[in-house]
């Protein structure tokens, strides 16, 4: 014959084979979770906290591959610019800008690729209506061309050179990546030459002049 017990949640007394208290549902066994959490839905807190810690591991997860993907406005108008050669290098030291002449024509503003690729980093000037607007150009290291208006505007510089792989502001010494013009040292690195659009044709790089005679100060 079996023996009875009790439960020692509520006194009720239980079969010796009971694993649950038919009165209040607490488990007699010594588990971990009982009856009465189950029906409830109940589960244990280390539970919670294993479910909470992964969810809390995928949301940052997921923040970093959203701004480890996300482009700046200068990488997303680099990314289209055109590649005129595999790749390109600069001499260490000072790699000064050469004045080329620009040309309006058909609503581009246009100079010569030929210059480009001859002096690697040339600047030149748009006259329009409004008046004039400092550009250059230069091949990066990945062989594109950059084309972007040739100011430091903090510092109202017009001038600049690149040292290696980095273009330098001549008037206060800020330094960016020539590839994708990100900040490297200075306290003008929020605000790099702002890249323009441009494409080439034939002996010819050409940029709409609308993306000039839009173009507005950042500060």
């Amino acid at each position: 014959m079996s023996s009875s017990k009790f439960c020692t949640n509520c006194g009720q007394k239980l079969n010796a084979e009971a694993k649950f208290c038919n009165n209040c549902g607490n488990q007699v066994d010594g588990s971990l979770s009982s009856k009465k959490e189950k029906v409830l839905g109940n589960e244990p807190a280390s539970k919670f906290k294993w479910v909470n810690i992964v969810l809390a591991a995928l949301f940052v997860g997921a923040i970093l591959v959203y701004f480890s993907t996300t482009q700046t406005k200068e990488e997303k108008v680099i990314s289209d610019q055109p590649e005129i050669m595999e790749s390109n290098s600069y001499p260490p030291g000072n790699f000064t800008m050469k004045a080329v002449n620009a040309v309006n024509q058909d609503g581009n503003i246009v100079i010569s690729l030929d210059d480009v690729k001859q002096h690697k980093f040339v600047s030149f000037i748009y006259q329009g209506q409004k008046g004039a607007v400092p550009l250059l150009a230069y091949i990066n290291e990945d062989g594109k061309v950059i084309t972007a208006v040739r100011m430091c505007e903090p510092c109202n510089s017009e001038s600049f050179h690149i040292n290696g792989d980095q273009l330098v502001c001549d008037a206060c010494g800020t330094t960016w990546e020539i590839n994708n013009l990100k900040a490297i040292s200075g306290s003008c690195g929020k605000y790099p030459p702002d890249p323009i659009p441009s494409k080439v044709a034939g002996n010819e790089i050409r940029i709409n002049e609308n993306s000039v005679i839009g173009w507005s100060r950042r500060i």
